[in-house]
C-alpha cells in the first residue's frame, strides 16, 4: 500500500509530528573529538519535531575537513580589552576571542556570563 505525500503529511501531522525543511543552509559542519570535521556541502536540512525532542535530518555531498581553518588575527589591544572588561588573565582572554572569531563584544560577554 501507497500513500501520497499529502497523506504521509496529514496523517503526521495527526500523530502531533511537526515536520519542515530549513531554508538557505549554505554547509553543515559536524565537528568530531578529534578535531575532524565532516562537513555536508549544498545539505538539504530537515527538521522534524515529535513530543517536545527535534530531529534534523541532511542529505548532501559530505567532505572531510582534517582541522578547522582559521584565519582569525587577534591583536594585543583586543586581548587587552578583553582581560580588563571582563576581569581575566591573558589565557581567557585569548581563548575567549579564538571562540568568538575575534569579535571583542562577544568574548566579554560570554566570559561574563561564565563568571570568569
Amino acid at each position: 500500500m501507497r500513500f501520497s505525500n499529502r497523506e504521509i503529511r496529514r496523517m503526521m501531522k495527526k500523530a502531533g509530528i511537526v515536520f519542515e525543511e530549513v531554508k538557505d543552509v549554505s554547509r553543515v559542519d559536524i565537528v568530531l573529538n578529534d578535531g575532524t570535521i565532516l562537513r555536508i556541502i549544498d545539505p538539504v536540512v530537515a527538521k522534524m519535531k515529535v513530543s517536545g525532542q527535534v530531529t534534523y535530518q541532511i542529505t548532501g555531498k559530505e567532505e572531510i575537513v582534517e582541522e578547522e581553518e582559521t584565519a582569525v588575527e587577534i591583536t594585543e589591544e583586543d586581548i587587552k580589552i578583553v582581560m580588563e572588561q571582563a576581569g581575566v588573565d591573558r589565557d581567557l582572554a585569548i581563548k575567549a576571542l579564538e571562540m568568538t572569531g575575534g569579535d571583542i563584544a562577544e568574548a566579554i560577554m560570554v566570559l561574563k556570563e561564565a563568571n570568569f
